[in-house]
């Protein structure tokens, strides 16, 4: 009895069939970096140490932002599993991602949550921040959602009741 239920376990872990794999070239990881580098340069050269300070805020902000907004749609999953999100640095996977499969259906959502609830948030905070400040919220809040908005966009035909798995140099789509 045991044996036979741990074949079937065995088997529920194969039903899924790779049906896509998008892979990240080099090409893309260097202009990747090369983008934050100009938005650097720009605050540095435009703002000076302001611009340094806002650099370094846009980071450190838009990450706290994302890992928010993240972990407040995943409460409203029926089960959410936190497990399976972590903080990364991997390729041009860089902060709280998923680490295990996810369901694709919940990352379209929750990536489209999180660009716009971002911006929403960035927004609110227009009052009180600097044009440095500004600046370097939003382009580090798409920076660091452009792969994933990527990943959206080239899987936008592909059926949600898919998982995904991400690793450093390619995304892979499962479906049943």
């Amino acid at each position: 009895m045991r044996g036979a239920l741990a074949e079937q376990d065995k088997a529920t872990i194969y039903q899924y069939r790779l049906m896509q794999k998008v892979f990240v070239r080099n090409e893309l990881y260097r202009s990747y970096l090369c983008a934050i580098c100009v938005l650097a340069l720009f605050l540095v050269l435009m703002y000076r140490l302001d611009g340094v300070k806002a650099f370094g805020i846009g980071i450190l902000c838009s990450q706290f932002i994302h890992f928010l907004i993240i972990r407040l749609t995943l409460i409203r999953v029926d089960e959410p599993d936190y497990r399976r999100w972590g903080w990364r640095v991997l390729g041009i996977w860089i902060g709280y991602i998923p680490v295990a499969y996810i369901e694709y259906g919940l990352f379209r959502r929750l990536h489209r949550h999180l660009l716009w609830l971002g911006l929403f948030t960035i927004g609110i905070l227009y009052p009180w921040a600097d044009e440095a400040t500004m600046i370097s919220l939003i382009m580090c809040h798409l920076w660091f959602l452009a792969p994933r908005l990527v990943i959206n966009r080239k899987l936008r035909k592909s059926r949600r009741d898919g998982v995904l798995k991400i690793t450093a140099n390619e995304v892979s789509y499962y479906h049943r």
